[in-house]
């Protein structure tokens, strides 16, 4: 007879049943916890049933599954202790709403203010469909956040990045602020970078500096727009365009796409994902498996959707 141990008493028992006979705990496989080694004693809440510690935040891994619509997968990542990045996707028929934020690490409850921006741009495109007007509602609400009575926000105000898109038929509109980016992955060739990040590279490149000095600096990826009460005046800055040739569009934040820099390789991976793997949330899990394969050394969100021209242009 097959036997499995208990890892909260280490006594065996026959293989199959539900709970341990000596001490009445679960024997369902389950991660091994971070804290205390033991295996598969990580339970459906998320705590430890060996040492009682949490080991998994419900945020840890997100997925949303539109079909063939689109889809959306969120992960911590192999580094952080939490996942500070938030995502929203709304299908409805054919339309698609869809946001990604990631939280800045620098400032206080970045995770609170990744979710406050993807819930309340989420529901401003749900209700209006204007991409600017989403960005700027999310804006407010984050910056809100310091003026709660809590003085750690206060002093540190919570802030995160924000790409967001609508996709009705073959338009697409999207807007940003941040380094959070919107990407067009045509059916051949490299990715189109659709957004330009707010960041320290992006200004002194546009200044002359040349670029590959740029990205080697310490200062490369300091971000010069965000969501937050100190943000300033900084505003979203939006585009449209109409899709000609099947494509997908994918929204994603800096830990995935710091992995992927060259636009070749960013298609490639996201052909790959989608080719192999069968399904647009198989392709969301091959991405953020990718970027936990190269390091993980952020939080990893993207979202998928594919794009067809309307019939006339076909």
């Amino acid at each position: 007879m097959t036997m499995t141990e208990c890892a909260s008493c280490a006594d065996e028992r026959a293989a199959g049943a539900a709970f341990c006979e000596s001490c009445g705990r679960s024997l369902a496989a389950g991660p091994a916890c971070p804290h205390c080694g033991a295996a598969g004693a990580v339970g459906e809440d998320g705590y430890c049933e060996q040492c009682g510690m949490l080991a998994v935040r419900p945020r840890d891994h997100l997925e949303v599954d539109g079909g063939e619509v689109a889809a959306a997968a969120t992960d911590r990542g192999q580094r952080h202790h939490r996942n500070e990045d938030a995502m929203w996707l709304a299908v409805r028929g054919g339309d698609v709403d869809v946001v990604v934020c990631d939280g800045v690490s620098s400032s206080f409850d970045p995770d609170v203010a990744s979710a406050t921006a993807a819930g309340a741009a989420g529901e401003m495109l749900a209700s209006t469909g204007d991409v600017g007007e989403a960005i700027l509602t999310a804006k407010q609400a984050v910056a809100e956040l310091a003026t709660d009575g809590d003085p750690r926000r206060a002093v540190s105000n919570p802030a995160c990045t924000i790409v967001a898109a609508v996709v009705r038929g073959p338009e697409v509109t999207y807007g940003w602020i941040g380094d959070s980016r919107a990407y067009w992955i045509p059916g051949e060739g490299p990715a189109e970078q659709l957004t330009e990040d707010d960041s320290w590279a992006t200004h002194v490149i546009a200044l002359g500096v040349d670029p590959e000095v740029a990205m080697r600096d310490p200062k490369a990826h300091a971000i010069t727009g965000w969501l937050g009460a100190d943000a300033g005046s900084v505003q979203p800055r939006a585009a449209s365009f109409t899709v000609t040739e099947p494509g997908h569009l994918v929204l994603c934040s800096d830990g995935l796409w710091n992995y992927l820099t060259d636009p070749a390789a960013f298609a490639a991976a996201v052909r790959t994902g989608l080719h192999e793997h069968g399904t647009l949330i198989n392709a969301a899990r091959y991405l953020t498996d990718y970027a936990n394969n190269a390091g993980g050394a952020d939080n990893i969100t993207v979202a998928l959707i594919p794009v067809q021209p309307s019939a006339a242009e076909e």
